[in-house]
């Protein structure tokens, strides 16, 4: 009798360590399946939703079942023809595939296609269902426009003609501003950036209350293009100027690419003092600096 019992108490034992594995197992299978289920009354799993592995060119097909109906996707290329073998894969007839870049310089993520099997078992055309694509280029092209907006490019030099601090009303003063570009480098999540600032306006406030707008940098003399008359003496007269600026840039040195903004800059400003033209005696030392002579 007591050994009866130790049998049936060692049966028992057993029966429940192949319960625990079973179990185990089943586990181990649902992690497997990707979120598919397993049956007890079947030998086989059921797949449910698709299998997404477009890192290549071989199509990845779902399972269909319940989920719908058999698809297969892949990346490949468009064509530079336009053409492309729908009915069968997606490739170039002409061997014209079309290269795009992301901003960067380095090759956009390929389109995905995908096409879908018909209940009669045959299969649609390939269609694209993603386009080219870079990731990386929304978070680099804001680093991009923020380095633009917040640039402070050195501002431009203003050159008068007479260059004495001194001019006589009446008489065309002659202005220029320096205008060559600016090279701003800096590297903007791991690429190498190349910004470039062309002077394209400028507003000059002569300091007696008026102010000329204008494209035109300005010539010395006797090529003059930008001048300005004082109508009347003045103590002092401060000449201010503000350049506007155009951009563009470019990734690892790729093609330039312009900025849709602008931006701006101050130059220092000059002060100036305005003599009339009446003929007087002045008394100017070896530095320029004149001042009127005694009566007498």
């Amino acid at each position: 009798m007591i050994l009866w019992r130790a049998f049936l108490l060692a049966l028992l034992a057993i029966v429940l360590a192949g319960g625990s594995l079973a179990t185990k197992a089943h586990a181990a299978g649902e992690d497997d399946v990707f979120g598919g289920t397993t049956s007890p009354d079947a030998d086989g799993f059921e797949v449910q939703g698709s299998r997404h592995d477009n890192s290549g060119s071989t199509p990845a097909s779902n399972s269909g079942g319940s989920s719908g109906p058999l698809t297969q996707e892949m990346r490949a290329p468009r064509c530079e023809s336009n053409r492309t073998r729908q009915d069968q894969t997606p490739i170039c007839p002409d061997n014209d595939p079309l290269e795009i870049l992301c901003i960067d310089g380095t090759p956009a993520q390929l389109p995905i296609w995908v096409r879908t099997q018909n209940a009669d078992g045959t299969w649609t055309d390939w269609s694209i269902y993603r386009d080219y694509s870079c990731p990386q280029d929304a978070a680099l092209l804001a680093a991009i426009n923020r380095e633009w907006t917040e640039l402070q490019p050195q501002p431009s030099d203003i050159n008068l003609q007479p260059n004495t601090g001194w001019v006589i009303a009446t008489v065309p003063t002659i202005a220029m501003a320096g205008d060559e570009p600016r090279l701003h480098q800096a590297t903007l999540l791991g690429a190498d950036v190349e910004i470039l600032a062309t002077a394209s306006d400028y507003r000059w406030e002569w300091g007696d209350g008026s102010h000329t707008a204008t494209s035109d940098p300005g010539q010395p003399y006797p090529n003059a293009t930008l001048t300005h008359t004082y109508p009347h003496a003045s103590d002092r007269a401060t000449v201010a100027l503000t350049t506007t600026w155009t951009g563009e840039y470019r990734v690892n040195g790729g093609p330039w690419v312009v900025f849709g903004s602008t931006i701006s800059s101050q130059s220092t400003p000059v002060d100036l003092v305005i003599y009339d033209p009446r003929s007087r005696l002045v008394n100017c030392d070896l530095d320029g600096n004149c001042r009127l002579a005694a009566n007498g």
